[in-house]
């Protein structure tokens, strides 16, 4: 039975959004029968039919930004324009960068051969879709996080199942929308609902990109070991800053305060742990302070840089890691309370953290940023390091030098010098990470293997049988011993080889008459 997906109220002011009903569990196998049949027509279709279509595709969506927008504002409380900026403007430039991708990703590969090892071979590497692609997508960017997927999949000739947060259900189903209008039937289709949906949704398809949880991460990458099929998981992130005395400290500022407080701090690539060094602490700490406590949250005017939190069960979260940093003796030095209406918590800067609380450990997801003094960069890049997590992590400096070394020693996917987070937007950039964060790939070539498999062809030219073959003979054993040598740098090997090689060839051609 149809069942209405949760998710149905304002996080801005608790009130009931137009229900979305879920996708019976029963109907996802023909769904994705059906995309697979999509797909075959699609996959035969040339590279520049494919990206012509989905460049169309992606200039629609621009086009009725306005929709999208809307939908944006009611499912996460964000303000006009920030979902502008955030989601609603980027699909047709995010398309383009991806384009360009595709044509190198999907080229095929020439392989070099030994003209002596394979004379008269040549080998070409091509690079085929792997059919239905889900993509599971979480409720902190509802647009964002699938199309960084869809394009490269639809790019590859796969046909595409998107699957939105059963929290943000809406923002997944316009997407869908737009695409029934510009693209084939059944090639990109939706399946609405919980976990259960999810579930259903991994055993039918070739492929599939979670976005999510570690707890939700591991079992959908381990049902996918079980079936055999790719799988690219991002489960989340504690992105630390690293703070040295000779950073443009104004720069500094500003942009940690951009990328801890972005999207209300519902990123997981948002700073959350900001390790500054003892000599400027207590100016940088200051200016930090300020600068957060000046943030305004949304309270239904659109005038503010903060959105609520997008459900209650992360606003609950965000409050026990406050309350956890309290007790254990750090000092809250703005925000650190609810705010405006709704889901609102200001923005919140916490100093004084140590290894052991909450917001230094725990995932917080929220517009929270931890300060932890340290006495020198080996101690920041120490404590960085000890996060079971490791998506984005920066290196704030005047010392290009010394910051790229720092930089380095990262254990993160993106490492960064005087910023942070950007090369979200970029689409030639693997978007990676390491330990819990998980090891998908979004963006970039790297991320191909996911919604590819590659397919040597190897074509032998030859009219006569390669030398090698059977029967044995003294001179397949002159043979085998010059090749040896030439694989030892003995070019003079060469001149046994060649008269063995007449010989070799008729005596097997000999072989095969009755």
């Amino acid at each position: 039975m149809s069942q209405p997906a949760p998710g149905t109220l304002s996080p801005l002011d608790g009130r009931p959004l137009d229900p979305v009903s879920a996708t019976p569990v029963e109907d996802i196998a023909g769904l994705v029968a059906t995309a697979r049949q999509a797909h075959l027509a699609w996959s035969a279709r040339s590279l520049d039919d494919r990206i012509a279509a989905v460049m169309a595709f992606a200039a629609d969506a621009l086009e009725r930004h306005e929709e999208i927008v809307s939908i944006l504002m009611a499912e996460t409380g964000r303000s006009r324009l920030e979902c502008e900026l955030n989601e609603g403007y980027g699909i047709l430039e995010y398309a383009k960068g991806a384009r360009k991708v595709a044509r190198k990703a999907l080229k095929p590969d020439k392989v070099f051969l030994n003209p002596v090892a394979f004379a008269g071979k040549k080998a070409v590497i091509e690079h085929l879709p792997r059919g239905v692609v889900g993509i599971i997508a979480p409720w902190n960017y509802p647009l964002g996080n699938f199309f960084k997927s869809l394009f490269p999949a639809l790019f590859a000739g796969n046909a595409v199942v998107l699957k939105p947060s059963e929290h943000t259900p809406r923002a997944g189903a316009w997407l869908a929308e737009v695409a029934a209008d510009n693209l084939p039937e059944g090639l990109v289709t939706l399946v609405q609902g919980g976990g259960e949906a999810g579930r259903v949704l991994l055993d039918q398809v070739d492929a599939v990109v979670f976005t999510g949880s570690v707890g939700t991460g591991r079992r959908v990458a381990a049902r996918a070991g079980e079936r055999l099929i790719p799988c690219s998981v991002e489960l989340g992130g504690k992105d630390a800053a690293i703070v040295l005395a000779d950073c443009e400290l104004e720069r500094t500022v500003a942009g940690i305060v951009q990328w801890s407080m972005h999207n209300a701090g519902q990123n997981c690539a948002g700073i959350e742990r900001v390790y500054v060094v003892d000599e400027i602490a207590d100016e940088f700490v200051a200016s930090l302070a300020a600068a957060v406590g000046r943030l305004r949250v949304e309270t239904g005017s659109g005038e503010s840089e903060l959105g609520p939190l997008q459900n209650a069960m992360q606003l609950a979260i965000v409050e026990d890691h406050v309350a956890d940093a309290r007790e254990k003796g750090a000092a809250v030095l703005a925000g650190g309370e609810r705010v405006g209406i709704g889901l609102g918590y200001a923005a919140t800067v916490i100093d004084r953290c140590k290894p052991g609380m909450k917001v230094v450990d725990e995932e917080t997801f929220g517009p929270i940023v931890a300060v932890v003094r340290v006495p020198d960069a080996e101690a920041a890049l120490e404590q960085a390091n000890a996060s079971r997590y490791g998506l984005n992590g920066s290196v704030w400096t005047r010392n290009l030098t010394q910051g790229g070394a720092l930089a380095r020693r990262l254990e993160v996917g993106l490492a960064n010098v005087n910023n942070h987070s950007f090369g979200g937007i970029m689409p030639e950039v693997p978007w990676t990470g390491v330990k819990e964060t998980g090891h998908g790939i979004a963006a970039s070539r790297y991320s191909y293997s996911t919604y590819t498999r590659p397919r040597t062809v190897l074509v032998d030219r030859n009219r006569d049988p390669d030398p090698f073959w059977m029967p044995t003979d003294a001179n397949l054993r002159i043979f085998a011993s010059a090749l040896y040598d030439l694989t030892r740098g003995l070019y003079g090997a060469v001149f046994r080889l060649l008269p063995v090689l007449g010989k070799r060839v008729k005596a097997i051609r000999r072989s095969t008459r009755p």
